[in-house]
């Protein structure tokens, strides 16, 4: 029974829901994420009957090749005059500077920068197992993931009903201490 109120009121409260959902889903896996490893996985079960919920592991990603001190690189760059290029800019539209080189270069700044091609390939010839300053091998941190099993809702209604887990999904004495 739908107590007379328009579907829009479910579409709601499911939002809310949904969000609320969302900000725990973050605050919990902030607090969990600390006790897993690179690599780590763990699978749980109902107390209640034995039937899987599902699985929290975090991802343990290989290694990249990544620009960790800009400055470094780019002054190691500079040493080499084949990395430099000269240009002129005006915001980024290429056409008002030709305008200006003709009719008022006195307008323009010239500067000389390492191109995007050299910072590039310095990544690419560290990885490649030359030592390139301000380049290194970082492994990004892993991701915790979060994957109920295809039975974990008939499995988290039981726990519900046996007074385990409330409606919202917390634990009961959590319920209990904020009553109190």
């Amino acid at each position: 029974m739908n107590a007379g109120l328009p579907p829009e009121f479910e579409a709601l409260a499911l939002a809310e829901l949904a969000r609320q959902a969302k900000s725990r889903t973050a605050a919990v896996k902030a607090v969990i994420g600390a006790r897993y490893a690179p690599g780590q996985r763990e699978t749980f079960r109902s107390p209640v009957d034995g039937a899987k919920l599902g699985m929290v592991l975090r991802t343990d990603p290989d290694p990249e090749w990544r620009v960790v001190d800009r400055e470094k690189l780019a002054a190691h760059l500079r040493a080499d005059p084949a990395n430099l290029e000269t240009v002129y800019e005006i915001g980024d539209e290429s056409a008002a500077v030709e305008v200006l080189r003709k009719h008022a270069p006195h307008l323009l700044v010239e500067i000389t920068r390492v191109s995007v091609d050299a910072r590039g390939d310095a990544v690419a010839r560290a990885a490649a197992g030359e030592t390139v300053p301000g380049v290194a091998r970082v492994k990004p941190e892993g991701v915790l993931t979060v994957r109920p099993d295809r039975g974990a809702a008939a499995a988290i209604a039981g726990m519900v009903r046996a007074g385990i887990l409330s409606w919202d999904g917390r634990p009961a004495i959590d319920q209990a201490e904020a009553a109190s």
